[in-house]
Protein backbone atom coordinates (compact mmCIF):
# COMPACT_ATOMS: atom_id res chain seq x y z
CA UNK A 1 0.00 0.00 0.00
CA UNK A 2 2.82 2.41 0.88
CA UNK A 3 4.52 1.64 -2.46
CA UNK A 4 1.27 2.46 -4.37
CA UNK A 5 0.88 5.71 -2.46
CA UNK A 6 4.49 6.66 -3.21
CA UNK A 7 3.96 5.98 -6.94
CA UNK A 8 0.78 8.11 -6.95
CA UNK A 9 2.53 10.97 -5.14
CA UNK A 10 5.52 10.77 -7.50
CA UNK A 11 3.20 10.71 -10.56
CA UNK A 12 1.26 13.73 -9.23
CA UNK A 13 4.47 15.66 -8.56
CA UNK A 14 5.93 14.93 -12.01
CA UNK A 15 2.62 15.76 -13.71
CA UNK A 16 2.39 19.10 -11.91
CA UNK A 17 5.87 20.03 -13.12
CA UNK A 18 4.80 19.42 -16.73
CA UNK A 19 1.87 21.88 -16.56
CA UNK A 20 2.84 25.16 -18.27
CA UNK A 21 3.46 28.03 -15.89
CA UNK A 22 1.03 30.24 -17.83
CA UNK A 23 -1.86 27.92 -17.01
CA UNK A 24 -1.04 28.20 -13.32
CA UNK A 25 -0.56 31.97 -13.44
CA UNK A 26 -3.88 32.43 -15.22
CA UNK A 27 -5.87 30.98 -12.32
CA UNK A 28 -5.83 34.44 -10.69
CA UNK A 29 -8.40 37.14 -11.38
CA UNK A 30 -7.11 39.40 -14.15
CA UNK A 31 -8.61 42.15 -16.24
CA UNK A 32 -6.96 42.99 -19.56
CA UNK A 33 -7.35 45.88 -21.97
CA UNK A 34 -6.89 45.21 -25.68
CA UNK A 35 -5.47 47.75 -28.11
CA UNK A 36 -5.76 47.11 -31.86
CA UNK A 37 -5.21 50.64 -33.17
CA UNK A 38 -3.59 49.77 -36.49
CA UNK A 39 -5.92 47.48 -38.49
CA UNK A 40 -4.94 43.81 -38.18
CA UNK A 41 -5.56 42.00 -41.47
CA UNK A 42 -6.38 38.36 -42.16
CA UNK A 43 -7.04 36.57 -45.45
CA UNK A 44 -9.40 33.80 -46.60
CA UNK A 45 -8.45 31.08 -49.11
CA UNK A 46 -10.20 32.98 -51.93
CA UNK A 47 -8.02 36.06 -51.36
CA UNK A 48 -10.67 38.14 -49.57
CA UNK A 49 -9.28 40.07 -46.62
CA UNK A 50 -10.77 41.47 -43.44
CA UNK A 51 -9.22 44.31 -41.41
CA UNK A 52 -10.14 44.69 -37.73
CA UNK A 53 -9.56 47.36 -35.09
CA UNK A 54 -10.53 46.91 -31.44
CA UNK A 55 -10.54 48.46 -28.01
CA UNK A 56 -11.94 47.29 -24.71
CA UNK A 57 -11.50 44.92 -21.79
CA UNK A 58 -12.04 41.34 -20.73
CA UNK A 59 -11.79 39.54 -17.41
CA UNK A 60 -10.80 35.98 -16.59
CA UNK A 61 -11.37 34.02 -13.36
CA UNK A 62 -13.58 33.62 -11.50
CA UNK A 63 -16.08 35.12 -13.96
CA UNK A 64 -15.56 35.65 -17.65
CA UNK A 65 -16.61 39.04 -18.91
CA UNK A 66 -15.93 40.96 -22.10
CA UNK A 67 -16.52 44.54 -23.24
CA UNK A 68 -14.83 44.97 -26.62
CA UNK A 69 -15.85 46.87 -29.73
CA UNK A 70 -14.20 47.75 -33.00
CA UNK A 71 -14.46 48.23 -36.72
CA UNK A 72 -14.13 45.89 -39.69
CA UNK A 73 -13.57 46.23 -43.41
CA UNK A 74 -14.08 43.27 -45.76
CA UNK A 75 -12.29 43.54 -49.14
CA UNK A 76 -12.42 41.24 -52.16
CA UNK A 77 -9.15 39.85 -53.50
CA UNK A 78 -9.04 42.74 -56.01
CA UNK A 79 -9.32 45.34 -53.20
CA UNK A 80 -12.99 46.25 -53.69
CA UNK A 81 -14.70 46.97 -50.37
CA UNK A 82 -17.47 44.40 -49.90
CA UNK A 83 -18.58 45.63 -46.49
CA UNK A 84 -17.52 47.70 -43.51
CA UNK A 85 -18.98 48.54 -40.15
CA UNK A 86 -18.70 47.96 -36.43
CA UNK A 87 -18.56 44.89 -34.24
CA UNK A 88 -19.26 44.17 -30.59
CA UNK A 89 -18.04 41.22 -28.54
CA UNK A 90 -20.84 39.14 -27.03
CA UNK A 91 -19.01 36.25 -25.36
CA UNK A 92 -15.46 35.48 -24.21
CA UNK A 93 -14.88 31.95 -25.46
CA UNK A 94 -11.27 31.38 -24.40
CA UNK A 95 -8.13 33.14 -23.27
CA UNK A 96 -4.67 31.58 -23.39
CA UNK A 97 -1.98 33.75 -21.81
CA UNK A 98 1.53 33.82 -23.28
CA UNK A 99 2.81 35.85 -20.31
CA UNK A 100 3.92 39.46 -19.89
CA UNK A 101 6.87 41.83 -20.03
CA UNK A 102 8.97 40.54 -22.94
CA UNK A 103 8.74 39.83 -26.65
CA UNK A 104 11.00 37.36 -28.44
CA UNK A 105 12.36 37.61 -31.99
CA UNK A 106 11.61 41.33 -32.18
CA UNK A 107 12.82 43.59 -33.72
CA UNK A 108 15.09 40.94 -35.30
CA UNK A 109 15.17 37.13 -35.15
CA UNK A 110 16.87 35.98 -31.95
CA UNK A 111 16.39 39.31 -30.17
CA UNK A 112 14.52 39.60 -26.88
CA UNK A 113 12.98 42.97 -26.11
CA UNK A 114 11.90 43.86 -22.55
CA UNK A 115 8.52 45.60 -22.23
CA UNK A 116 6.57 47.05 -19.30
CA UNK A 117 5.63 44.19 -16.93
CA UNK A 118 1.89 44.73 -17.46
CA UNK A 119 2.11 44.44 -21.28
CA UNK A 120 0.93 40.93 -22.00
CA UNK A 121 0.18 38.61 -24.86
CA UNK A 122 -1.85 35.57 -25.69
CA UNK A 123 -4.79 34.41 -27.74
CA UNK A 124 -8.20 35.84 -26.85
CA UNK A 125 -11.09 34.15 -28.66
CA UNK A 126 -14.55 35.71 -28.65
CA UNK A 127 -17.95 35.60 -30.28
CA UNK A 128 -18.83 38.91 -31.94
CA UNK A 129 -21.74 40.53 -33.74
CA UNK A 130 -20.71 42.46 -36.85
CA UNK A 131 -23.07 45.14 -38.17
CA UNK A 132 -22.36 46.40 -41.70
CA UNK A 133 -22.80 50.18 -42.04
CA UNK A 134 -26.23 51.29 -43.22
CA UNK A 135 -27.92 48.03 -42.18
CA UNK A 136 -29.55 46.42 -39.17
CA UNK A 137 -27.98 43.11 -40.12
CA UNK A 138 -26.00 41.41 -37.34
CA UNK A 139 -23.60 38.68 -38.38
CA UNK A 140 -22.28 36.34 -35.69
CA UNK A 141 -18.55 35.65 -36.07
CA UNK A 142 -15.69 34.15 -34.07
CA UNK A 143 -12.73 36.52 -33.68
CA UNK A 144 -9.35 35.52 -32.25
CA UNK A 145 -6.67 38.12 -31.51
CA UNK A 146 -3.09 36.83 -31.20
CA UNK A 147 -0.44 38.92 -29.43
CA UNK A 148 3.14 37.56 -29.35
CA UNK A 149 4.15 39.38 -26.15
CA UNK A 150 5.23 37.07 -23.36
CA UNK A 151 7.84 34.40 -22.76
CA UNK A 152 5.58 31.49 -23.82
CA UNK A 153 3.99 32.00 -27.26
CA UNK A 154 3.47 28.77 -29.21
CA UNK A 155 5.89 28.13 -32.07
CA UNK A 156 3.27 29.19 -34.62
CA UNK A 157 3.07 32.63 -32.96
CA UNK A 158 6.60 33.30 -31.74
CA UNK A 159 7.62 36.08 -34.12
CA UNK A 160 5.94 39.18 -35.57
CA UNK A 161 4.33 37.18 -38.41
CA UNK A 162 2.24 35.31 -35.80
CA UNK A 163 0.67 38.48 -34.41
CA UNK A 164 -2.75 39.45 -35.71
CA UNK A 165 -6.29 38.13 -36.01
CA UNK A 166 -8.34 35.34 -37.46
CA UNK A 167 -12.05 35.64 -38.15
CA UNK A 168 -14.52 32.85 -38.85
CA UNK A 169 -17.91 33.70 -40.33
CA UNK A 170 -19.58 30.29 -39.86
CA UNK A 171 -20.73 28.80 -43.15
CA UNK A 172 -19.49 31.81 -45.14
CA UNK A 173 -15.77 32.59 -44.78
CA UNK A 174 -12.70 31.62 -42.81
CA UNK A 175 -10.11 34.40 -42.65
CA UNK A 176 -7.42 32.15 -41.16
CA UNK A 177 -4.19 33.48 -42.68
CA UNK A 178 -2.64 36.38 -40.77
CA UNK A 179 -1.45 39.06 -43.20
CA UNK A 180 -0.39 41.80 -40.79
CA UNK A 181 -0.98 42.52 -37.14
CA UNK A 182 0.11 44.77 -34.34
CA UNK A 183 -1.71 44.80 -31.02
CA UNK A 184 -1.11 44.42 -27.31
CA UNK A 185 -2.88 43.63 -24.08
CA UNK A 186 -2.38 45.57 -20.84
CA UNK A 187 -3.04 43.75 -17.58
CA UNK A 188 -5.05 46.16 -15.44
CA UNK A 189 -5.10 44.00 -12.29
Amino acid sequence: MKASLAVIILFTLVSSLLVPATALADSDTHTYELFVVVPNVSEAANGDQVAITARGTWQVHPNRAIDLTGTFTHRAANGTVLGAGIWTATDLLEYQSYGCGVVHNFPTPGATTPLPPNWCGGAVKMRILATPSGTNLQIEDILTVFCIIGPNPPNSHDDPTGEGITLVVPGIANFNHIVVGMNHYVQLN
